[in-house]
């Protein structure tokens, strides 16, 4: 992994396997994935249920930056990933510019997403329990 976390606009590389942010951490950077994918999950009933996946061109982690709340999921490198960083800073001086009313907007729309993140994961953990994945 390179040394630039905090560093906006720069790379991180990620090898397969590798844990980005844990469910529950406290956000302080998100990431643009150039190159790979990663999978996010939450651990639900003491298992890692997958709500999403990120592909190429696709920004993740941002959540957290935007609302301070803890990260809501776990993000793992599926295959080797590349990765612009943007910082918790980056996020804010955009937001700071936005128009009024969005940021109001887009603390809705974040605090729905956070609830459908558990649903989803509580549904597809109820289902592995009656052998349906």
């Amino acid at each position: 992994m390179s040394d630039t976390a905090g560093t906006p606009g720069l790379q991180r590389v990620f090898p397969r396997g590798t844990v980005i942010f844990k469910e529950g951490d406290t956000g302080h950077e998100a990431y643009l994935l150039q190159q790979g994918t990663v999978r996010i999950f939450k651990t639900t009933a003491g298992r890692k249920i997958t709500i999403g996946r990120v592909w190429p061109f696709q920004v993740f982690g941002e959540m957290a930056l935007l609302d301070d709340s803890p990260r809501m999921a776990t993000a793992l490198v599926d295959d080797d990933a590349t990765c612009l960083v943007l910082t918790k800073e980056a996020i804010r001086t955009m937001m700071d510019q936005a128009p009024p009313g969005l940021n109001t907007l887009i603390q809705s729309l974040l605090a729905t997403i956070r609830e459908l993140g558990d649903d989803l994961a509580d549904a597809r953990s109820s289902l592995a329990d009656h052998g349906v994945e």
